[in-house]
């Protein structure tokens, strides 16, 4: 179930940098959670010069939303953003003031993956 979406302003990845990227995501969440690999979906968005701001000011952020199942802990998330935004940083380059990462959690029972409600985590 893990949904990885992250938002770039145009030109900042490139094909070869957004496959990059998702295989490290990947790697990344099935090392700290054991999901299987099919499980983790990353989902690039493209946004054009001008459209994208940080203190108010036009801006090359760069944003990851996260949506996982709840019951992790405090400890496993925290591991997890820290390395997402390593991940981040060396992939994009972008300066520590124009990344933002959100972790949202989901209660297993109202998420579906492979037309299966999520299990609980274990």
């Amino acid at each position: 179930m893990p949904l990885y979406t992250i938002a770039t302003q145009s030109g900042t990845l490139d094909a070869a940098g957004k496959a990059g990227l998702a295989a490290e995501i990947t790697a990344l969440h099935v090392e700290l959670s054991g999901v299987p690999r099919n499980w983790v979906h990353v989902i690039f968005q493209d946004y054009p010069a001008g459209d994208g701001f940080t203190a108010g000011e036009a801006a090359a952020t760069v944003s990851l939303s996260l949506s996982i199942r709840a019951g992790r802990s405090a400890e496993y998330k925290r591991t997890l953003l820290t390395r997402l935004w390593a991940l981040l940083q060396a992939a994009t380059a972008a300066p520590e003031d124009r990344i933002v990462i959100g972790l949202r959690e989901v209660p297993p029972g109202d998420a579906m993956e492979m037309g299966q409600i999520m299990p609980d985590v274990r």
